[in-house]
Parts: structure tokens; C-alpha cells; sequence
């Protein structure tokens, strides 16, 4: 396929900051066409990411920030939930389990950001940046201001409520992406409910904690940047199809076909592949398909499985 032998040449770049528990499988299915470079803080996940990491990327026991210098990171029990900031014990009190975010030792990290850091390590341009670091996310995206420019797509954990002392919550977080040209496609929500009370139903919600958001650049934002180029649209097809957005890469590919920026032959490769995957994936609507579609959401519903804390989307994006 010529998509794939561009991306030999020039493979998509993705920074996944706070990589712990390795590259999401989403970008697995591209394999050689995707470059990462992960960045991990923790001592305790580096390691098990350095050990079992692709030879194709790049892992940094490194801090990102908005300057360099130094920082305190407290490391808690539960190594997933280590972070920049505190604990906020009085919010985190009313919930199970708040065990986890015991205090067991803290390290003074150095740190830099992430455009002096993909710099340092020959990257000239990123994809995509998924950003999970316990509420630091905003800070990180600061010292990002470059890479921001030329990124298609974000993954950030966002904080709807305070986790942690002092930390920027999911408001901070979309203004100062937003005003970055990036538009706001999905939030994967996780709920989380008080202790001590009955079982009232697995498939009631609790509090809304916290959550994924994926932000994009539009393909008419990408269309009308002035470094816009036929690899870019490659990029851009790569990422939106890794979240399953086949409206994004019809759009892009046309508006690119029409203004001069992808060739017939690469256009006409984008459409049959979009022909093939709506054949594979379509089903047609059909008298009583939505009283079906709720029957077993019911069901589904009854059945499942949880405890305080659930996640009301199997998902972020498409599959």
C-alpha cells in the first residue's frame, strides 16, 4: 500500500507522558508505522517499561514540567496513583479504598519539558501526545507549546474533582487546549461512590471523579495550517483512524484530494478502504433495532460488574 510505504519513511510520532503500563494498544495495530517515546517519573514502572518496551521507542525516566529544574514527587502505595501534588485526603476520605494514596516516600526529580526533551532526542515533530500524570497535565502542557503546534490529537486525564492538593481540574485543562486550535471529541467518565453505604445497583452511577479527553484538530483546522503537507494528512488519517473516526479521514482525505494536497492515488487507496470498513461494520437500521438496542442495554445494565467505583464508557472514541 503507498500510505504504507510513506510511513516507512516518515512514521507517526506519539509522547505518551506518564506511560505507565506501556503504549495503548490502539497504536499497536500500526506496529512499524509508529514511533513512541514514553515518559515514566516513577522508578518502580521505568523499569518494567525499559525491560519490555519496543525497540522502536524511546523511554526516559524523566519529570516533564514547564521549566526545568526540580520538583517533589510523592510516591504513594499504589505506584499508578504517584504524583506532583499531595494527596487531597479530605476529598479522597469519603471513598473506599483511599488506602492507595498513602504517602510511602517522596523523590526529588529533576525536570524539563517536553520540547526540550523531544529536542534532545531528534524529534522534530509529534503526532499525538497522551498526557496521564495524576494532575500534573497542565503544567506538562506548558513546556509543550511547540510540539502542541504540530500535534493532531491529545489524550489527557482530566480531573473533575480534586484528587490532589492544588491541582488544575478539567476546566483549566480545556481552556488552555481549546485556545491551542484543538476542539474537544470525547471524555471517557469514571464515577466513584461514598463508602459505608448500601449496594444500591452496580449500574448507578456515583460521583464523576474523573475522566479520559481526547481532543483533535479538525480536518479543516489541519487543511488551513501553514505546514500543511501530504505527509501531514497521512498523519492525520493514521490518527483519526486509531480512535476509529472514519468521518474525520473521509473528510480530511477529501478536502486534501480537492485542494491539491493527496494524490488520486493515495485518495482513491483512503476510499476503498473506507468502502471495505463500512461493509465490514454497517449494519442497517431496521423496524424495532432501537427497542433491541435498549432490551439489552437493560440487560446489560443488570448485569454488570462493579463495585464503588465504575466507568460509564467501555471506551475513548470509537472501536
Amino acid at each position: 500500500m503507498l500510505i504504507e510505504q510513506c510511513l516507512r519513511r516518515y512514521p507517526v510520532y506519539i509522547a505518551d507522558i506518564g506511560a505507565s503500563g506501556g503504549i495503548d494498544h490502539r497504536w499497536r495495530q500500526f506496529s512499524s508505522q509508529v514511533r513512541a517515546i514514553l515518559f515514566e517519573p516513577d522508578p518502580r514502572e521505568f523499569e518494567t517499561l525499559r525491560k519490555t518496551s519496543s525497540d522502536d521507542y524511546i523511554v526516559l525516566n524523566t519529570a516533564l514540567s514547564d521549566n526545568s529544574g526540580e520538583i517533589e514527587f510523592y510516591l504513594c502505595r499504589k505506584q499508578q496513583v504517584s504524583s506532583v501534588f499531595r494527596p487531597n485526603l479530605t476529598f479522597l476520605k469519603m471513598f473506599p479504598e483511599e488506602g492507595r494514596f498513602d504517602i510511602i516516600g517522596t523523590k526529588k526529580l529533576a525536570t524539563d519539558t517536553l520540547d526540550n526533551q523531544l529536542e534532545m532526542n531528534g524529534i522534530t515533530q509529534t503526532d499525538f501526545i497522551k498526557v496521564d500524570t495524576q494532575g500534573y497535565e497542565l503544567p506538562i502542557l506548558r513546556g509543550a507549546i511547540n510540539s502542541l503546534k504540530d500535534a493532531i490529537g491529545l489524550e489527557i486525564e482530566v480531573e473533575f474533582s480534586p484528587l490532589y492538593e492544588n491541582q488544575p481540574l478539567f476546566s483549566d485543562i480545556n481552556d488552555f487546549v481549546v485556545n491551542l486550535g484543538f476542539d474537544l471529541f470525547d471524555i471517557k467518565r469514571y464515577f466513584w461512590k461514598r463508602k459505608d453505604i448500601m449496594n444500591y445497583g452496580n449500574y448507578r452511577k456515583g460521583q464523576l471523579v474523573f475522566g479520559d479527553a481526547l481532543y483533535f484538530r479538525t480536518p479543516e483546522n489541519i487543511i488551513s495550517s501553514p505546514n500543511v503537507s501530504e505527509i501531514k494528512i497521512i498523519h492525520s488519517i493514521i490518527v483519526y483512524l486509531a480512535y476509529g473516526y472514519f468521518d474525520l479521514v473521509e473528510t480530511v482525505s477529501r478536502l486534501a484530494y480537492n485542494n491539491g494536497l493527496l494524490s488520486n492515488d493515495l485518495f482513491s487507496e483512503v476510499l476503498s478502504f473506507l468502502t471495505k470498513s463500512r461493509k465490514n461494520r454497517f449494519l442497517i437500521d431496521f423496524r424495532g433495532k432501537g427497542r433491541i438496542h435498549n432490551i439489552f442495554l437493560k440487560i446489560a445494565n443488570i448485569l454488570s460488574v462493579g463495585g464503588w467505583h465504575s466507568g460509564a464508557d467501555k471506551y475513548i472514541g470509537n472501536i
